[in-house]
C-alpha cells in the first residue's frame, strides 16, 4: 500500500487509494499484510484506479463478492483494512482525498470503529497523528 512497501503485497498492487499500512516496523506490519492477503489471495477484486501519477497507479480494490457492495459504493478492501486497525487514512499523501466525500466518510467512520473496538494499532488508544 506504501509505494516502498508494494512489493510485499500479492499481485500488481501499485499503491493504496486513501490509505496507508501501518508502517513496517510496527509490530502489526506482518499481521495487516497476512490480512491482506487473506483478503485478496485467490479472489477475483475490481480494481479502481483513483489517481495516477505517472506509471504509478493509486487502486482502490473491491470485491464483489462482498454482499455489502451492492448497497454501498464505498466499501473496498482499502476501508476494510481501516475498519480492522491495519492501515490508517493517508491524509499527508493522499492530495485528491477530499475530491471523493463518500470515500472519506466510509473510511472515517471506519477508523471511528477500529478505535471503539481497539483493533490493530488501536489497541491501546489513538495512535493516529495529529492533523
Amino acid at each position: 500500500m506504501a509505494p516502498s512497501s508494494s512489493s510485499a503485497y500479492p499481485g500488481r498492487w501499485d499503491h493504496s487509494s486513501f490509505v496507508k499500512l501501518v508502517a513496517p516496523e510496527s509490530e502489526y506490519f506482518t499481521e495487516a499484510v497476512d490480512r491482506f492477503r487473506q483478503l485478496c489471495d485467490g479472489q477475483k477484486l475490481v480494481a479502481i484506479v483513483d489517481q495516477k501519477e505517472g506509471a504509478l497507479l493509486h487502486l482502490r480494490l473491491i470485491d464483489p463478492a462482498n454482499p455489502d457492495v451492492a448497497n454501498d459504493s464505498n466499501v473496498c478492501i482499502n476501508a476494510d483494512l481501516v475498519a480492522e486497525g491495519y492501515a490508517s487514512i493517508d491524509r499527508k499523501g493522499c492530495k485528491y482525498l477530499n475530491a471523493y466525500s463518500g470515500v472519506l466518510k466510509k473510511l472515517q467512520e471506519a477508523v471511528t470503529e477500529a478505535k471503539r473496538q481497539r483493533y490493530g494499532m488501536f489497541e491501546f488508544g489513538d495512535v493516529e497523528e495529529d492533523e
